[in-house]
């Protein structure tokens, strides 16, 4: 027998009207399965955002005053490249430095609009053949000395605690949504044999006419598909929320979520991989009922 869109589609809103309370409740747990899931990838990116400058092991960043003449920055080079803690440097001039400023502060245009590259400082980032703190400090403290240099930031305190704190929560989340996906699975496996079991003496007629697994099974699938994909949506709906509504007041109130940062593109990207997620989440969990009633 041939599948057409207009049976599949009717099946399917039959089978969803039927067990209406389950149905709601598949989608929710798949909803909140989803949100821990896209909440732990978005807090992943946030870290990377905040933590731009420290990319690659830079271990501190010298930053050169301003009005810093050449003699001073070069001094500061030579004292770097004959400095056998320090394993590589790297020299940001004013453009290459305003490059990143903009990058780190891309959402506020009327911070960076009102800046000029000679307004950046000069920097060097700095990695160590020791990441030892103990090392990064007593390097810190003696680079701060240097004649034109304006400060020096180390990643050691702020990029340690950033990392290990979004790491626990990121773990945190992902072993509830493991957790909440076998209970969405299970409870779409249960919302499909319930469905398929209403319908046994139509699904045995079927079969005796000539319809094959396939035939009965799709429509199945395709409500799994739908409350994956609509559980995907309000899971997206949160972590929009969330964003909209909590992050500027965790940024504002500094700690660990100070500098933390997310595009809207960073959103739009972790949105895509939910629906994703619900629609496998759902085909699987129906795929796996449909196979266990029909091979009974």
């Amino acid at each position: 027998m041939a599948l057409k869109v207009d049976y599949v589609a009717k099946e399917t809103a039959i089978n969803l009207r039927r067990n209406l309370t389950l149905t709601l409740a598949t989608i929710v747990t798949i909803a909140v399965t989803l949100a821990c899931v896209g909440a732990a990838l978005l807090a992943r990116q946030g870290v990377n955002r905040s933590n731009i400058q420290f990319k690659g092991g830079i271990q501190f960043i010298v930053f050169m005053n301003p009005t810093a003449s050449n003699e001073q920055i070069d001094a500061v080079s030579r004292a770097l490249n004959s400095d056998p803690q320090v394993k590589s440097n790297q020299y940001l001039d004013h453009d290459a430095a305003f490059a990143e400023f903009k990058e780190i502060f891309f959402d506020q245009p009327d911070l960076t609009n009102n800046v000029t590259p000679a307004d950046i400082p000069t920097n060097f980032k700095v990695q160590l053949s020791q990441a030892d703190s103990t090392v990064v400090f007593s390097a810190v403290e003696q680079y701060k000395k240097q004649p034109g240099v304006m400060d020096v930031k180390s990643a050691a305190e702020q990029v340690k605690e950033q990392e290990a704190a979004f790491s626990k929560m990121g773990a945190v989340l992902i072993v509830g949504a493991i957790v909440i996906g076998v209970a969405a699975i299970v409870l779409i496996i249960n919302s499909i044999r319930i469905a398929m079991f209403a319908r046994r003496r139509e699904i045995e007629v079927m079969k005796l006419v000539g319809a094959t697994n396939w035939f009965i099974r799709v429509p199945f699938m395709v409500e799994g598909m739908i409350q994956g994909l609509v559980g995907a949506f309000l899971g997206i709906g949160i972590i929009v929320g969330v964003r909209n509504w909590l992050l500027d007041t965790l940024v504002d109130t500094g700690g660990v979520f100070a500098g933390f940062r997310l595009t809207a593109a960073d959103v739009q990207n972790t949105a895509v991989l939910l629906m994703i997620g619900g629609i496998i989440v759902g085909i699987i969990g129906s795929a796996a009922a449909a196979s266990r009633f029909l091979d009974v």
